[in-house]
């Protein structure tokens, strides 16, 4: 699915206005969103995935204005992962990654469990995500990594072709942050489209193929990876010296803080 984002703006709190501003992510690509605190990424998200309206411009999925979708229609084209999830009252997680599914089904049948041609859906899911040894467990129990793997599953069972990350990998250790990153990359390659908003600058700059940076609710600079990530505009917008050189193993950006 191509997701744009045609001139869109948001005011909020009186001196901050997101955009306006417009991006292109075709099918199978993995936009980066950075940009410091309050630069506006979540409300991006927000917009792009019609849970807040813009107050100018449009945003559309394929060439769908995403305005004129209903509730059932959003869901299964995008999918939303948190940073995290609380929920009112203890779930399995395969109860949790059945939630996904709810919106396929009608008013009268959206009921747990689901029955068994759904139940084999999620189960897919959960091989997918390697959280098939969870099912069983108390959502509550799991570890952040295993979490977002279990949020990720419950993305992937709403059948959405379009991911919005918020910061997904924020309260991972190292090694759960790979798992989860080299999972989505898994996604976008059997082309599921990506965006991704994250603080870690490099994290982006080895996953993603295209960056959007933002510094108060503006766009400063938009394009490929190697094209966003430099060092003097990188350190304008987080007002502090930073350093880009090559990582020594993909060759990719390395974001370091200079002395």
């Amino acid at each position: 699915m191509k997701l744009t984002v045609d001139g869109v703006s948001r005011r909020h709190a009186p001196g901050f206005q997101l955009g306006p501003l417009s991006v292109a992510v075709d099918r199978g690509e993995w936009l980066g969103v950075v940009g410091p605190n309050g630069a506006g990424k979540t409300t991006l998200l927000r917009l792009m995935a019609g849970t807040e309206p813009p107050d100018a411009g449009q945003v559309r999925y394929d060439d769908r204005p995403l305005a004129a979708m209903g509730p059932a229609a959003r869901s299964h084209a995008r999918a939303v992962v948190p940073q995290r999830l609380t929920l009112p009252f203890d779930l399995s997680v395969s109860a949790v990654v059945e939630l996904g599914r709810l919106s396929h089904l009608p008013w009268g049948e959206r009921l747990l469990p689901l029955g068994p041609s759904e139940r084999s859906l999620v189960e897919a899911c959960l091989e997918q995500t390697d959280t098939m040894a969870l099912r069983d467990r108390s959502f509550r129990t799991l570890s952040g990594g295993e979490q977002q793997r279990v949020l990720l599953a419950m993305a992937l069972a709403q059948g959405a072709s379009l991911l919005l990350l918020d910061e997904p990998t924020a309260s991972l250790d190292p090694g759960h942050a790979r798992q989860f990153l080299e999972l989505v990359g898994t996604l976008v390659a059997d082309g599921h489209t990506v965006v991704m908003a994250h603080h870690d600058l490099t994290t982006v700059a080895q996953a993603c193929s295209g960056v959007l940076l933002l510094a108060d609710g503006q766009v400063e600079a938009y394009g490929d990876v190697d094209e966003v990530f430099q060092s003097e505009p990188l350190s304008g917008v987080y007002r502090t010296p930073l350093g880009v050189m090559p990582h020594p193993v993909t060759g990719r950006p390395l974001v370091f803080h200079r002395q």
